[in-house]
Parts: C-alpha cells; sequence; structure tokens
C-alpha cells in the first residue's frame, strides 16, 4: 500500500463513530480487494449483521468478518496505530476469500458479476458503501440529521476511492445509491429498460480524465409499477 493511501484509509479508519454505529466496529472501507478490482458495487452503508450475530453479541474467532475494537486490544478508534489499522484492513481486502464464500445479500450483486466476466472472489470486484459506518439501525430507521451528516462526511471519501483506484465500471444496489452517486460524479444515463420486477439503468461520467461506465440494478416491490 503506498503513501497516498494510507494518508486517507488510516485517518478514515480513526475518526470517531457516529452515535449510531455498531459498538466497537470500524468504518468498512471496503468489501474485498479495492486495489486490484476495476468494478465496484455501491451500497448505502454496511449492515450490523457485519459485526453482529443474531443475539446482538460481537461475531467471533471464525464468524468474525471484520476486526475490532476489542479484536485489536485498542480502547478507542484514536488510539489505533499503524500496524493496527494495517490489520484491519488486510481483513477488509480478503473479506471475499477466506472462505470463498458469496453472503446472501451479495449474491444478487455476485450474479450481475458473474454475467460480465468478474466475480468478488477473483479480487476484480469490490464493494463500497455510500457511508462506511455499520449501524444499530437500517439506514432507514436513522435520525434524519444524522444520516445527512453521515453522508456529508462519507461522501467525499467514497469520491476519492473512484477517483484513485483504478475502477471501470461502477453497479448501484438500489435507487438511493444511483441517485446520490450519479449526482456526485455528474454521471448521464444513457439506457433504461425493467425485467420483471428489476429496473435497471446504464450511463457514464468522467472521474480523474477517464471514462466510468455505471449499471444501476433496482428490485421493485411487486405491487410497484415499473
Amino acid at each position: 500500500m503506498d503513501e497516498t493511501s494510507k494518508e486517507r484509509l488510516y485517518p478514515r479508519l480513526r475518526r470517531e463513530p457516529s452515535a449510531s454505529t455498531v459498538k466497537d466496529s470500524l468504518p468498512v472501507l471496503f468489501f474485498g480487494d479495492l486495489f486490484s478490482a476495476r468494478v465496484a458495487t455501491i451500497g448505502i452503508n454496511p449492515s450490523d449483521r457485519e459485526y453482529l450475530d443474531a443475539h446482538g453479541s460481537e461475531l467471533a474467532e471464525m464468524a468474525r468478518r471484520f476486526e475490532t475494537l476489542s479484536s485489536l486490544d485498542v480502547a478507542s478508534r484514536n488510539t489505533l496505530t499503524d500496524d493496527r489499522c494495517e490489520r484491519a484492513i488486510a481483513r477488509m481486502r480478503d473479506y471475499f476469500q477466506r472462505e470463498r464464500t458469496i453472503y446472501a445479500w451479495f449474491r444478487p450483486l455476485e450474479r450481475v458479476l458473474r454475467g460480465m466476466g468478474r466475480s468478488f472472489t477473483t479480487g476484480e470486484a469490490v464493494h463500497l458503501d455510500l457511508v462506511q459506518e455499520a449501524t444499530k439501525q437500517t439506514w432507514s430507521g436513522l435520525p434524519r440529521d444524522e444520516a445527512q451528516a453521515l453522508l456529508a462526511c462519507d461522501l467525499p471519501f467514497l469520491r476519492w476511492q473512484i477517483e484513485i483506484f483504478p475502477l471501470r465500471v461502477l453497479i448501484r444496489n438500489g435507487g438511493t445509491a444511483l441517485d446520490t452517486v450519479t449526482g456526485m460524479l455528474g454521471g448521464t444515463l444513457t439506457t433504461s429498460g425493467s425485467f420483471r420486477l428489476i429496473t435497471w439503468h446504464v450511463g457514464r461520467a468522467a472521474v480523474s480524465a477517464r471514462s466510468i461506465g455505471f449499471l444501476a440494478r433496482i428490485r421493485r416491490s411487486p405491487n410497484r409499477p415499473a
């Protein structure tokens, strides 16, 4: 990892958590290997289940998906040493490699990727979020002022990731991610369509003197018109 990356990744790990952040969690900077990926899927924010089991206890040992303050034996984010930051990042990069198992939430996106000849498990694709904090409530359940504050803090970090790393295609999962990222990048929708309960949009955006294609996948309710 080069020094430029460390100068942005380490401070993001050390930033103080939000009021609704899962206790002892760290921000998930990425799922998979951002350093090798050429395709990124984009969601809203990590689920609390990345850190907690069904009873609300922290995942441990073989069930653990990410490092936490307790697993790294530190009292707070701002006491993370460079070595601890590197360990947390290494675990994020290895997310899809440990058992080569795609967790349920990622399976629809993995099917889209495989249709493009790519996969999370090969390091060709990575998952990013608008907000890197895993929260106790779902995104729709967060207080509006907290959600807006999280977006204001984290969208510049996401933009930096898209600008600096050699991504060529972005796949947005859901309408919120579509609207937010399209607006942030100044992207233009070129084609839209629907198939059964899936609405899709295709477009392009210019980022750091390169063209990035994007595909948005939105699943509709059975009772919602196209």
